[in-house]
């Protein structure tokens, strides 16, 4: 019987192994590859309730009460506006919103590659919806060389979008060989970048801030997962 414990131990500790990785590709799965629908999604939804959380701010503390002092009146609108960033906060780890890293692909475009310079010139055509700004909630991605969010009128109907704001191209420098192997991969061709999201109540005014802040860019072969070019976004 003695005999037969490090099996058994070893059994045991193989399939508790094997369910927590399952478990951690899991998340890695939901946390980090996103699609496109879901990122809007997520995105209205939180929209939306930072819109609410503003809105009933706004109703709460815009008049002062008749039996009301001013002291009192500025205390409780200072009172209110704390209550909210405490709200958001919490709203932030109930959602993991805090810790999430959401990767988001977008499919690059091989245009054209010049055999003198070596530089492979991409393009990236995909966009994703996003919610626009109004009065009381601004919605934006914070400046950076990558990623831009803009407004449009698509339908008759003003819509908002992430999309690459690479002006003409992005610049690409590559070996001539592995430029012709991308070329016969570009199906699988694709930039992947992080994004994290954030919901703010800063300063005296009634106002929220979404931030959808993009944190890293890469250009890969999602086929092999071949990272051909990386970078930080500040």
């Amino acid at each position: 019987m003695k005999k037969n414990i490090p099996f058994f131990v070893l059994l045991y500790s193989v399939i508790t192994t094997t369910a927590l990785l399952a478990q951690v590709q899991q998340a890695v799965y939901q946390d980090e590859d996103t699609p496109p629908e879901s990122f809007t999604i997520l995105l209205k939804d939180e929209w939306a309730y930072l819109n609410d959380a503003v809105t009933q701010l706004k109703t709460d503390t815009e008049n002062k009460g008749e039996f009301e002092t001013t002291q009192e009146f500025r205390a409780r609108v200072i009172s209110s506006r704390e209550a909210l960033k405490s709200k958001l906060n919490a709203h932030l780890k109930d959602t993991r919103l805090d810790s999430r890293i959401f990767g988001l692909w977008f499919k690059a475009s091989l245009v054209s590659y010049n055999a003198d310079s070596g530089i492979y010139s991409v393009k990236c055509p995909t966009i994703i919806e996003a919610p626009y700004s109004i009065p009381a909630i601004d919605c934006f991605v914070p400046s950076n060389p990558y990623v831009g969010l803009a407004d449009s009128i698509r339908g008759g109907y003003r819509t908002s979008s992430i999309f690459l704001k690479f002006n003409p191209a992005f610049e690409w420098k590559i070996d001539r060989n592995e430029a012709k192997t991308a070329k016969g991969n570009e199906s699988n061709i694709f930039f992947k970048i992080h994004f994290v999201v954030s919901l703010l109540q800063e300063g005296s005014a009634v106002h929220g801030e979404l931030r959808i802040i993009p944190k890293d860019i890469a250009l890969i072969n999602k086929g092999n997962n071949t990272v051909y070019w990386n970078a930080e976004i500040r």
